[in-house]
Formats: C-alpha cells, structure tokens, sequence
C-alpha cells in the first residue's frame, strides 16, 4: 500500500526520529529510506536511498524515476535528491518497473528562516569547495593575500580574513551579491580556483542569505556537530555496480540532518571501489575490499564495502582458536579460498626464523619430522620461547622501535637499555608491565633500564607522539599544526596529551650520563589560544589528573587499563605483521578508522 500523507503534527513527530535513519518503507519491489521527508529552512536537502527488496545489495536510489505531486512545494532530482521550494507539504512518487511508491514531504522554515551559522552552515561549503585546502587558501601563506585556516578549524579567524580583512572588500552588506566572495566563487570575476559556486545552488543562496544578515558570526556553542554516520556502514556489492552513500550530522541537541552533499569522500582502494564528490560509489571488477572515508566538520566516518570473488566454493578448514574463526569468515565473505597448510619442514625453519632469528640445526630437523606428536608444531613453538636466541632476537626489534639510538644515548646507554629490554623477554614479563615501565622510567640513562627512553625522546611533544604511536597505533603529528586531516585529533587534543609529560626532567648524572627525574611541570599551550591545555587521554575531555606528582604513572595507567581500546590491539598488529609479512592494518602503527583492517 503506498503511504498516506500523515498530519502536520504526527508527522513532525515522527520525522523527527527517521529524518534521515529512520525505518525503510517498501513496495513490492522496492524499499526507500527515510520513510518520511521533512526539510527544514531554504536550503535544506534529503538524499533518499532505495534499495531492492529481492537484494538488499542492489542500489536503486540512482535507477527509479522521481517525481514530486506538488513542484511549487519541493521538487526532486533525478538522483534522489529532496530540495526545498515553499512552506507546504506534498507527496513525492517513486516509481520502478512498474511499482510505484509514495512517501510524504513536509517543508516548513522557508517562509521565516533561521539564520544562517557561519561555524555550522558556511564553513562546510568553504571545505567542499576545496577553499580550504592546503593547496588553496588553507596553505600556511594563503593564496593571493587571503588566508584561511586549513580545513576551516578556526571559524574565528576565518570569519576574520573574510569579513574584516582587506578592508572588507570580500563582504559588500550594501551589496550582497556583490560581494567579492561571491564574484570570485561564481567565476564572474576571475579566480584561480575556478568555478566553485553554481548561481541556482543552494550554496550560493545560503551564503547570499548569510550576507545580507550581516555576515555575522555565530556563537560557538550553537548546534555544534557532536558526530556523524554514513549509510550503508557495510555492504556487499557485485562488480560494476553502484552504491549511493548518505551521511547523517547530529548536532548537540540531538537533532539530524543530511549532510550527503556537503560531506567530503576518499576510498582507500580506488580500483576495487572510487567514489565521486556526491557520495555515488562504483565499484570496479576487481574483487577485494573498500573503506569510502566520509568527513564533515572535523568529524569522521566509514563505509566498509565488500566486492566478492565470483562464486568460490570451499570447505571451511578446521578451526584450532578464535583467530581462525575471524580468519575463515573473512575468506568466507570474500570467497577467498584459503592456502594449503604448509608441510612440517617448511614450518619447522620458518617458525624458528620469525621466532629466534635464526636457523635450526640439522639434528633438530630431523627429530622434529621423526616426531609423529600431532602437537609437534606448538611443542616446538614452546620451546623456542624459552631459548635465549627469542630475548636476543626480540630485544633487538624492540631497540629498533624504541630508537635507542647509540650517537645519542651513548653506546653504554645503548647496551644499558638493550639489556634491560632482553631481560624482560627473558622473564616473560607481561606486556602492560613493560610498557608501564617504559612510560615511567626514571634514573641514570646508561643503567640497565628503560631511562634512554627519555634521552631520545627529548622533550614532551616528542614523547607524547613516540608513547602514542608506539604503543597506540595514533600517529599525532597532524594534530600539533592543524586537526588531523584523517582523524578526529585536534590541536586540543595534541597539546593535551603531550602535557602528560612535562614533568620529565633531565640532569647530569653523578656517574656520567642523564638522569631522567621528576621536575615541576610546565605546561604546554595551545598555540593558537594562548591558554594552557589541561592533560588528557586520547579520547576524553580535559581536567584535573588524581597525582598531580606523576603524570605519566597517570596516562600509563590509563593506556594499559582494561577497556582502553587502542593499547591491545595496536601489539596484536604488530606481532600479525611480524609473523606473517603485513599487518591487518598497514602501516601498522597507523591504526585509524579511516585505516581499517
């Protein structure tokens, strides 16, 4: 049955939930998402999503027809696209096939519309218009005189350089579609940057409106975006098909909105999957995996895609632990048939050389292949740990990624360190022990203990990125200048966690060498505020730490805690990449949602 258009106020009610997640309503054939429209103000937007109901993975949204009852009230196009016209409501008709759909449009907010927000409604379209970028406007000297801040993380001063700067020759209030922003974007002057603004867009009227206000700047705490979401968040596609995206904004109020055409999009594997600047996924005939990164006003989301082999029939291998269950549904999803098991003899030198760095002798060889154990291989495994070879061969890797470094910490530190680290392999010290150790150290750097740490890591920011990267897989380097292009770090974010080593201090040694000890903290500074940032986990607001005395001994017990979610899984990535040549995510210390396994 097609859908009735609801009242005024059961509909708004029920807008409200599914604006733009909401259920899907189906016909015979087809299933459209959200069941209800409902667009809010002159230049709001609804991308409709339509799926076949025989195939879940077949994309509709971008093959049916469109129309809408009432053109005077909103009108539609041809990819599914809601756009308001006036104050009203009136049905919007899908057809396919034969089957014909009706879902229901509300729009309200023309007549008298809110104003617009500069932070939450003209900062996205400076970022999609690409105005922004490192190679425009956002690059640290600007282009042609005028400077914004890249990827528009400082709203302040941007609204500065566009309304106050150059004698505010970019804003005309006398003017409004005068106004040298316009001009420039319209390409009715010339621009470097080209066409970047089409006169019948809604960007264009938004930013005209936003003008003829008074170009003001809003207040910062107004219906900041708190998170967003991409939908599907995972799908199955064949080859040569396509896939429309929608991406949902949720402000601190808790209130939706489409974002679908002002979001920006990347794949991580073009040639299985690319997507264009509106969202539209194609996906090639190479089979393999996708990740459609989706980012919105400093927030970001993915889209996990799945293209198959073509139909790839095996019998699922027995599994010996809960790593071969994910293993085979992955190869499972992907129709990938898994290899052979190796033969006792390949396994034997290889388990020996990722394991101890070196070879077996030929005796060993031989008992091991006599040997008709059917546990033979993990017995062999047991013992390999116990041998000396393991902590010598371990202690060395770990040198390496700890960068104990001889020219700097001396090659008595040197050894001192690569000492102490063997001795933990040696006594099978737990993992958040030793890594609790490292982040802690104090005493002289040519001891046999983890205080060189310090010495090569010699200041707070330095460390703060080491601890982070090593041990978390979270590369901050982005996030001291700007707001991680990739991620969710903000400069915040940086200058909070590097203030949980300011306490670090170094003084010469009786013996020779540093002593790294306890000194009174001196805290970091946002370089852009000037104000001091209050230490922090990754993650998790500023405040007052519970020892003011030993702020690592804080964030080192915060980062081995049960329920951090970045500390177990960033050694698990790292031994997979060891023992089988890659990681699940590669670089391996490069462990982001927008890099996913």
């Amino acid at each position: 049955m097609p859908l009735q258009v609801l009242p005024s106020h059961t509909f708004l009610a029920v807008a409200a939930v599914t604006l733009c997640f909401g259920p899907w309503v189906q016909a015979d054939a087809l299933q459209v998402s959200p069941p209800q429209v409902a667009l809010v103000g002159p230049e709001s937007a609804q991308q409709l999503l339509v799926t076949s109901t025989t195939d879940a993975s077949v994309d509709l949204t971008h093959k049916v027809s469109y129309r809408t009852l009432d053109h005077a009230i909103a009108r539609v196009t041809s990819a599914g696209r809601v756009l308001p016209v006036t104050d009203g409501t009136t049905t919007l008709e899908i057809a396919y096939n034969g089957t014909t759909l009706q879902v229901p449009v509300e729009v309200h907010g023309c007549a008298n519309p809110a104003a617009v927000s500069f932070r939450q409604e003209i900062t996205p379209i400076l970022s999609k218009a690409g105005c922004n970028s490192g190679g425009c406007h956002g690059k640290a000297e600007g282009q042609n005189g005028f400077k914004l801040s890249v990827f528009g993380f400082a709203p302040e001063a941007d609204h500065d350089a566009i309304v106050k700067e150059g004698r505010g020759r970019r804003i005309s209030i006398a003017s409004p579609d005068r106004s040298l922003l316009l001009l420039k974007g319209t390409a009715e002057l010339p621009h470097g940057g080209g066409l970047k603004l089409h006169k019948d867009s809604l960007w264009y009227r938004r930013l005209l409106r936003w003008i003829e206000a008074g170009a003001r700047l809003d207040d910062q705490a107004s219906r900041s975006v708190v998170r967003i979401e991409v939908e599907p968040a995972q799908q199955t596609l064949a080859a040569q098909r396509t896939q429309q995206l929608r991406v949902t904004a949720i402000d601190s109020e808790g209130r939706r909105y489409c974002v679908t055409h002002e979001a920006e999009y990347e794949s991580n594997a073009a040639d299985v999957a690319d997507v264009d600047r509106d969202g539209l996924v194609t996906t090639s005939d190479i089979p393999g995996e996708a990740a459609i990164l989706v980012r919105y006003m400093g927030h970001v989301a993915v889209s996990r895609l799945t293209m198959p082999q073509p139909q790839t029939e095996f019998a699922r291998p027995t599994e010996s632990n809960f790593i071969d269950q994910h293993v085979w549904d992955k190869l499972t999803r992907l129709r990938i048939a898994p290899s052979d098991r190796c033969d006792d003899a390949t396994f034997f030198r290889r388990v020996s050389l990722d394991i101890t760095g070196t070879l077996p002798t030929a005796a060993e060889a031989r008992a091991f292949l006599a040997n008709p154990s059917a546990d033979k291989r993990a017995a062999w495994v047991d013992e390999l740990l116990t041998r000396d070879a393991y902590a010598d061969f371990w202690a060395m890797k770990w040198a390496d990624i700890l960068r104990v470094d001889k020219s700097i910490v001396t090659p008595q530190g040197a050894v001192g360190m690569t000492r102490w680290l063997r001795q933990q392999l040696a006594d099978n010290q737990p993992y958040d022990t030793f890594a609790r150790q490292i982040v802690t150290a104090r005493g002289n750097t040519l001891s046999q203990s983890p205080a060189a740490f310090f010495q090569v890591h010699k200041d707070a920011e330095m460390a703060a990125r080491s601890v982070s990267q090593v041990f978390l897989g979270v590369r901050l380097e982005c996030a001291q200048c700007h707001h991680h292009p990739m991620e969710r770090w903000s400069q915040t974010d940086y200058y909070a966690f590097a203030n949980y080593f300011v306490d670090v201090g170094r003084t010469k040694g009786t013996t020779g060498g540093t002593k790294i000890v306890w000194q009174a903290p001196k805290p970091l500074k946002h370089p852009r505020t000037g104000e001091i940032v209050l230490p922090a986990a990754l993650g998790s607001p500023t405040g007052e730490l519970d020892d003011l005395t030993n702020r690592r001994a804080e964030v080192a017990k915060w980062m081995t805690a049960d329920d951090n979610p970045y500390f177990a899984r960033m050694i698990a990535n790292r031994l997979w990449a060891h023992y089988f040549g890659r990681g699940l995510v590669e670089p391996i210390d490069d462990m982001r949602a927008t890099n996913p396994a």
